[in-house]
């Protein structure tokens, strides 16, 4: 599964973190290949014509959260989770947010918000990439 520049998709409500974490994953060499999503809505219309190799979730995002993008993409795209990792990302410190994501089968990893490179880039590695 190890790409040198993996597909990753950013879905988070916020535009700041959005172009901060694009311009990270690119400065830092992981990708030049990032799509942006202000809504799990978009994100999940996205995704019925392409699969991605990486999905970095905000979990707190008005209208459709993480948590519920989860449930739409395990009903929608469940032949998938090979082929696609998951990593939930939030400056929550909610013990329940961060747990329920960790307990999640199609979460890879939790990552704290605003990302760390190194953290990312750690991350990365244990799921091959």
């Amino acid at each position: 599964m190890s790409k040198s520049q993996p597909h990753i998709i950013l879905v988070d409500d916020n535009e700041i973190d959005l172009f901060l974490h694009e311009k990270l994953i690119k400065l830092a060499g992981i990708s030049n290949h990032v799509d942006k999503f202000l809504s799990g809505k978009a994100a999940l219309d996205y995704l019925q014509n392409t699969t991605p190799d990486i999905i970095l979730l905000d979990i707190q995002m008005p209208e459709m959260d993480g948590f519920e993008f989860l449930s739409f993409y395990d009903r929608f795209y469940s032949d998938r989770e090979q082929e696609t990792r998951i990593f939930m990302v939030s400056s929550s410190l909610d013990f329940g947010d961060i747990s329920k994501a960790k307990a999640s089968p199609l979460v890879s990893e939790f990552i704290k918000k605003p990302l760390n490179i190194v953290e990312l880039k750690e991350a990365l590695g244990r799921e091959g990439f």
